[in-house]
């Protein structure tokens, strides 16, 4: 057997860290650097020939705040229960695929990462369909391609019943909203009933989001979708793209108390149509109740033909710097002031 080591392939590339690395397989059997091996939550998972069966097991293995790594191993994921990350300061990372080392404006494509993850949970309800529930401080999610579940689903949610989990870091991610044409499934969403105290500082970067089931009638819910109060969140350098036949209400939903959310952040994202302008994001960032002055902030943001790129409550609310509409058959598109 191969003397598997930190160093070479991707093993050199994980994060660097004091903690430890706990790897997870795909499957029951899987393969690594040609070899078969049986998975196991009764391995150490500390090797990728020891992995363990599931990633709620490598969180209950983790140590909290000690930098401690969870490698999910390239494959295809499936969970059937949300996974609670419970545990402070762990990162979460699928395997790098195709990745542009420039860091490009913003990602394409929505099959990018070779680690893919996949919820089968039969969904009761519109907050309890999440592949991953947040419900501690400093957690990174990165590298991973996320399917979450039909009508009701989340990738990524904020548990609404902890007093924190500040600092969540998602990025590198895929998000498709493709199992079914539902708008109750989202990306990322933090959930309703928060207080200002709970989530502050969540960076959401160089994330693609895909909306919309070839030939259905019917339409997703936001990628991102904000229902509770937020302090310092920024999306960059995403890609929000609509793929079905059917409008996608919003691309970037902030609804929540309405004199609470601050320094919401947008900036340096796509935002793209299918080749008919008929079928379009309605609108890209939308804030029906918020009525904070500048409470989110866009700029460097380039929208399709055919979408509204901002939709408020108060003209005030969103502050707009160099943010451009494209226009069909000319030249340049036309600085954004809608709101």
């Amino acid at each position: 057997m191969a003397y598997i080591t930190k160093y070479g392939s991707f093993w050199g590339l994980l994060p660097q860290t004091s903690g430890r690395i706990f790897f997870v397989a795909p499957s029951a059997s899987y393969t690594v650097e040609g070899r078969t091996y049986p998975a196991s939550n009764d391995n150490d998972g500390l090797s990728p020939e020891r992995a363990l069966l599931t990633v709620a097991q490598a969180i209950t293995n983790c140590t909290a705040n000690v930098g401690d790594v969870i490698v999910m191993l390239t494959g295809a994921h499936s969970v059937s229960s949300t996974i609670v990350v419970n545990k402070a300061g762990i990162t979460i990372t699928g395997i790098p695929g195709s990745r542009h080392i420039s860091r490009p404006h913003a990602n394409a494509g929505g099959m990018r990462n070779r680690t893919t993850i996949t919820s089968t949970k039969s969904v009761t309800s519109t907050t309890d369909g999440a592949i991953f529930q947040v419900a501690a401080l400093d957690v990174e999610i990165a590298f991973l391609h996320l399917t979450p579940p039909a009508a009701g689903g989340v990738g990524i949610d904020i548990s609404p019943t902890v007093d924190t989990a500040n600092r969540l870091y998602v990025h590198d991610c895929t998000f498709a909203l493709t199992n079914t044409a539902s708008v109750t499934t989202y990306g990322l969403s933090i959930v309703a009933g928060l207080s200002a105290s709970k989530v502050a500082d969540i960076t959401v970067s160089h994330c693609y989001f895909q909306s919309g089931v070839s030939g259905a009638s019917g339409a997703n819910g936001a990628a991102v979708n904000v229902l509770a109060t937020t302090h310092g969140m920024t999306i960059e350098n995403s890609t929000f793209e609509l793929k079905g036949t059917a409008a996608w209400a919003k691309a970037i939903n902030v609804t929540a108390d309405a004199a609470a959310v601050l320094g919401v952040v947008v900036r340096d994202c796509d935002f793209v149509n299918p080749t008919t302008t008929t079928t379009v994001i309605t609108t890209a960032i939308l804030s029906a109740t918020v009525t904070n002055p500048g409470a989110i902030i866009a700029y460097r943001n380039y929208v399709d033909a055919g979408t509204d790129f901002a939709t408020a409550a108060a003209i005030n609310v969103i502050s707009v710097a160099e943010n451009y509409l494209a226009s069909v058959a000319t030249n340049g598109g036309v600085l954004a002031t809608n709101l």
